[in-house]
């Protein structure tokens, strides 16, 4: 279902494009549809394993801060709605992913069946990059919300994990059924959080990857 909805992403790549490629099994596959196809592109990536893969597959890789505008953008996701809203929370890159989608003249979202439902389910967190001096001042403020907090860690390192641009990675747990929307604002106006991987109002499209086929959410 990934190799499929990468075939269907490469259909919306025109030659000559600048695209942005996230991170995971789906864009990988994509990689691969534009190595062995015809249409040069020049690509910006917040994924150091995708710009690995985009050297190694002969795609030319453009600094991020060095782009103004993005043609079209390729992402997956932890869960997307009928609405378009989606949270990304397994990767630590998800102010930089956002930085491409707001890039982008289009932002595609590619995802299998089982991550689509009508609305968000909360099952995976809402991750924030919090400023450091900030830390305790936002989890006790996410806590007044209603979230179970967690400060991301890794058994290889001791401590909060931290972003590629040095800031710390937490995990805000909320209940199901959250309005969207005012979830988005309210987390935007804690003073501290640099960004979430919840991604309100962003997508503007999302190719859906079933048995039956591919299903385009627009």
């Amino acid at each position: 279902m990934k190799q499929k909805c990468a075939k269907a992403a490469y259909e919306m790549i025109k030659d000559g494009m600048i695209i942005g490629l996230g991170g995971g099994r789906t864009i990988a596959f994509l990689i691969e549809e534009l190595k062995n196809g015809n249409k040069k592109v020049k690509a910006v990536t917040p994924s150091e394993d995708t710009m690995n893969l985009c050297v190694k597959a002969g795609i030319e890789v453009l600094p991020l801060e060095f782009v103004k505008q993005i043609d079209i953008a390729f992402d997956g996701c932890n869960e997307i709605d009928k609405n378009l809203n989606a949270l990304k929370t397994d990767g630590g890159i998800f102010t930089r992913e956002k930085i491409v989608a707001v890039m982008a003249k289009d932002y595609v979202i590619l995802a299998d069946e089982e991550k689509y439902s009508d609305e968000l389910t909360f099952e995976h967190a809402v991750a924030v990059e919090v400023i450091k001096s900030a830390k305790e001042y936002v989890k006790s403020k996410l806590e007044e919300m209603g979230a179970k907090v967690e400060e991301r860690s890794t058994e290889m390192k001791m401590g909060t994990l931290l972003s590629d641009d040095g800031n710390y990675l937490m995990n805000a747990y909320f209940e199901k059924g959250q309005d969207v929307k005012a979830l988005d604002e309210k987390l935007k106006h804690i003073t501290g959080i640099v960004e979430t991987s919840l991604f309100y109002n962003i997508v503007s499209k999302a190719l859906i990857a079933g048995e039956s086929g591919i299903r385009v959410i627009d």
